[in-house]
């Protein structure tokens, strides 16, 4: 009787294992993206010359939000690309920069 439960609740243990060990390698993958994206926008507000590599990136992330149908995170992505062309025409704007990446780390 009591080996039943213990493989019943070893059996159950190992589903759930399995079952979540995708889903945290995917949100690690979306924190590295936004990591990544973080660090290009913070050198473009650095250095004017790497706002292009910036740009070119980013967009690259803006295509693939769009291929996933994942809308909120393009538009979040378009409106930081929109930012980053003003800072490289000199209209800084890195509060709202921060803002974007706020709700970029959220629905992206």
């Amino acid at each position: 009787m009591i080996s039943y439960p213990f493989k019943k609740n070893k059996l159950i243990s190992v589903f759930c294992i399995c079952l979540f060990i995708p889903l945290n390698q995917l949100m690690a993958n979306e924190s590295k993206d936004y990591l990544n994206i973080d660090m290009l926008v913070f050198r473009c507000y650095e250095d004017m010359k790497s706002c292009k590599e910036a740009l070119f990136k980013i967009n690259e992330y803006q295509k693939m939000a769009a291929i996933n149908k994942k809308f909120s995170c393009q538009t979040r992505l378009l409106g930081l690309e929109a930012n980053l062309i003003m800072a490289m025409n000199s209209n800084f704007k890195r509060k709202e920069a921060k803002s974007i990446m706020d709700s970029i780390k959220k629905y992206c």
